[in-house]
């Protein structure tokens, strides 16, 4: 089974009320926002944290996918120390869901 590299593959996350869903690449380029009626009624500033912070957390799983893959290729520690971390992720999930 050909599975595909982590850079190839696409993230979604979404609010937990399942009103603002982001779409981004394994490169970070966001491919797609998709916003529910419902969440028209909030204030523009309040639409655009959840559409970053769903965005955060796409980007972070694709980095964080990508760190893995580069990991268990033997780079050592030091190469890596610019990507987003495991750590990363969670709080950016944490931040997602209290939103």
């Amino acid at each position: 089974m050909n599975q595909t590299s982590a850079a190839d593959r696409e993230y979604t996350a979404h609010t937990v009320d399942e009103t603002v869903w982001v779409r981004v690449a394994g490169s970070g380029q966001v491919l797609g926002v998709q916003l529910e009626p419902s969440v028209m009624e909030r204030r523009g500033h309040e639409i655009a944290e959840r559409i970053q912070a769903c965005a955060d957390v796409a980007y972070f799983e694709g980095q964080v996918a990508l760190r893995t893959e580069i990991e268990q290729r033997g780079a050592p520690q030091y190469a890596l120390s610019w990507m987003a971390t495991r750590e990363d992720l969670i709080k950016a999930q944490a931040r997602l869901r209290n939103l």
